[in-house]
């Protein structure tokens, strides 16, 4: 009888031993304070300008809202509605037409570094010439009218100037920096002026300005600009894309200049088809994924981004973020 009960006291002891032991070694999670700083604090808005800063490739945008007036609830047209980590937004719909979206604007540029560039066909280039400096031979008046450009973004606070360059298009053939105006297949008018505005904006002008050339190229300008944005509208494989590289790149283009965006006023938020490992991923996120054989490109974009403002809702401006996200995981 004292043995079955010394055993059962050993017994009833082993439990609450084990017992003890099991709950001392039960994995507890442990709480660790956050390593990511908090949307809208300022140490968001710090890492935001730092990335915006390094060397990475960007998301590029025109924007058809740009240029509305008031301010409402939809944050679609709005300048504080783009995407956090959106680098450079070309003013497509022209600049904000009151004071509340200049405020909007310059608080996108001073808090989140996101850099904002007017945007001109080469045919409004030359309307402004043929206004202004009706008087000068053709080599002075396009000196003039880069001097004029880069006046006006300097008087606005922009940051670079966006030629849309499209010499085959109807409306440009007439100017003077048509195709009719090639000479042994280069436009001597197209170089002279981004000789000109390489003075007061892009690389060599040491401003920190913007110069960048989109739709097609020219020889001999690539010193002179930070970017070609290419309008690789339907592109639907990285083939295609390496061919629109090395047509448009001239051989001359460094990969990390050349910029490919996708038509998402025609095409839509996602793009047109984009087959990747069986599966249709879309050609705007096809873009952001693609690099040159020859290295990193420039980045990626859209034409009318605001339609991919509530694409997918609740998330405004999927694509471009699940893009940017892709190219470089970046806060937003």
């Amino acid at each position: 009888m004292k043995r079955y009960i010394k055993i059962t006291v050993l017994s009833l002891l082993c439990c609450l031993v084990f017992q003890y032991c099991s709950k001392q070694n039960i994995a507890e999670p442990i709480v660790f304070a956050a390593t990511q700083p908090i949307i809208g604090s300022e140490a968001y808005y710090e890492a935001l300008r730092a990335y915006k800063k390094s060397d990475h490739a960007i998301c590029f945008g025109w924007w058809g809202a740009s240029g509305a007036g008031g301010i409402g609830p939809d944050m679609a047209p709005r300048y504080l509605g783009l995407p956090d980590s959106m680098d450079i937004v070309s003013l497509w719909g022209g600049m904000p037409k009151d004071e509340a979206n200049w405020e909007e604007l310059r608080y996108c540029q001073r808090v989140k570094g996101t850099r904002f560039v007017s945007v001109m066909f080469g045919s409004g280039v030359d309307r402004i010439r043929l206004k202004n400096f009706p008087d000068m031979d053709v080599q002075q008046s396009i000196d003039s009218v880069a001097k004029s450009i880069a006046d006006t973004i300097s008087k606005y606070g922009l940051d670079g100037f966006d030629l849309d360059y499209e010499p085959r298009e109807a409306s440009e053939i007439n100017t003077i920096f048509g195709n009719k105006y090639l000479v042994n297949g280069r436009n001597p008018n197209v170089l002279r002026l981004f000789q000109e505005l390489g003075k007061y904006l892009g690389p060599k002008s040491g401003t920190g300005k913007l110069l960048i050339i989109d739709g097609y190229n020219e020889p001999g300008v690539e010193p002179y600009i930070d970017y070609l944005v290419q309008q690789a509208y339907n592109t639907q494989s990285f083939a295609g894309l390496q061919n629109r590289f090395q047509t448009y790149g001239l051989g001359e283009l460094p990969p990390e200049k050349f910029v490919v965006t996708e038509n998402m006023q025609q095409y839509g938020a996602s793009g047109t088809t984009f087959m990747l490992g069986g599966v249709n991923i879309g050609s705007v996120l096809g873009m952001a994924t693609w690099n040159p054989t020859q290295g990193r490109k420039g980045g990626f974009g859209g034409y009318i981004i605001e339609a991919d403002a509530k694409s997918r809702p609740p998330q405004s401006y999927y694509y471009l973020r699940r893009g940017i996200q892709i190219q470089n995981p970046a806060v937003y």
